[in-house]
């Protein structure tokens, strides 16, 4: 939530409570609607921009450009890796059935695969973030259901 004050007070006291409750932003009265209209939209692209960049335990990926980086260490990845990681932060700690992720990651591009190719392009994907390979804290098997993105997500 964005709070601008548009108010007739103009005091310096004014300014300051209007900060202390809350406020981002503080415009009196005359004010010109040009410049009320660019700090809307000034606010509308710097909150679009903060969207691009999920965390997700020591992971952290910018949606914009297409990186991972683990602590500000770059983790290459594939185009198919990629699609495959955002279908999981997307959906932290729900089950993907190996037929969700089917549809959503290889049928957009009409090449025909079987489940073998999803648990290759599953198991490349751990091997570049996850810490430990035989222990995953990130990507989990769910035994005969699909996978699971085993850490919350913040934007």
């Amino acid at each position: 939530m964005h709070i601008i004050c548009l108010t007739a007070l103009d005091s310096e006291m004014d300014y300051v409570m209007g900060y202390e409750q809350g406020a981002d932003d503080y415009m009196t009265k005359p004010f010109s609607l040009s410049v009320l209209v660019l700090k809307v939209e000034a606010f509308f692209r710097k909150k679009s921009s903060d969207n691009n960049i999920t965390v997700s335990g020591d992971l952290s990926f910018n949606r914009q450009e297409m990186k991972l980086e683990r602590n500000g260490k770059l983790i290459p990845l594939t185009k198919t890796e990629c699609r495959l990681l955002m279908m999981f932060l997307d959906n932290p700690r729900h089950i993907l059935s190996k037929n969700q992720i089917l549809d959503r990651i290889f049928d957009s591009e009409g090449d025909f695969v079987d489940e073998n190719t999803i648990a290759v392009n599953i198991r490349r994907l751990r091997e570049k973030i996850e810490p430990d390979i035989k222990k995953p804290e990130y990507i989990k098997n769910v035994r005969g259901l699909g996978y699971i993105w085993d850490k919350d997500c913040r934007m």
